[in-house]
């Protein structure tokens, strides 16, 4: 049965700076990744004051997600840093159509899984914690009511271990500070594909020093991806 992994992401480098080691290997295990995007991240970091930096952003996902192999992409275009209890019922609507359409361009059965941030948004972000939220209503919704030739598979809540926390809190709003062994039910080791990712991180060039800083965790803690899996 083909396998069909779907990720949810607030901005256009969560799956880059967050999971797309494991991402690159599922691909390369012939799973068909398809990635949906609720912002432009206009919001971002934009050293330059361009004026475009939501196209700029969204031009670097779209390489980023050629550098990696995805097999789809597909932008909703919600405001960035604003997504809210009001915005959720359109924004579900959104997300319902797009997964929809990625099942249904399968004739043949496939079983579907699902990927965003953990629920703390790993970073405390209210976009971040929006998606994982959104996703996690796609995944039980569709355990509701399967569709004919879909086998639900997994949700995948990427998370960071207490080793690979930033050593600072942030001021802006609460970081939880990594999650416990106990939390974490699996681990992917992306050694193997740990160089790709850095290019996939050196794609957001609007965004570098982000890029530069998840950089300074190093080889060994980059190697590993942490998540919380649930059926």
């Amino acid at each position: 049965m083909k396998q069909v992994m779907i990720g949810i992401f607030a901005h256009p480098d969560d799956e880059s700076f967050g999971p797309s080691g494991t991402l690159m290997t599922l691909i390369e295990q012939q799973v068909d990744v398809h990635l949906i995007l609720l912002t432009d991240g206009e919001a971002g970091t934009n050293p330059t004051n361009a004026p475009n930096l939501a196209q700029i952003r969204l031009d670097e996902w779209s390489r980023a997600c050629e550098l990696m192999g995805v097999e789809s992409t597909a932008a909703l275009h919600f405001p960035d840093g604003e997504l809210s209890h009001g915005m959720y019922l359109a924004i579900g609507a959104a997300l319902h159509a797009e997964v929809h359409r990625i099942c249904e361009s399968y004739a043949e059965p496939i079983e579907l899984s699902f990927m965003s941030f953990e629920q703390g948004g790993v970073t405390g972000h209210l976009d971040h914690i929006a998606a994982s939220y959104l996703t996690t209503h796609q995944f039980y919704s569709l355990k509701n009511d399967t569709p004919h030739q879909i086998t639900l598979g997994e949700l995948w809540y990427f998370c960071l271990s207490r080793e690979q926390a930033p050593q600072t809190e942030w001021t802006d709003y609460y970081m939880p500070i990594g999650r416990d062994e106990d939390y974490i039910t699996r681990t992917v080791d992306v050694s193997s594909v740990l160089q790709r990712k850095y290019t996939v991180l050196d794609a957001h060039a609007s965004q570098s020093r982000d890029a530069q800083n998840h950089k300074l965790l190093g080889d060994e803690l980059l190697s590993r991806e942490h998540f919380r899996v649930v059926t």
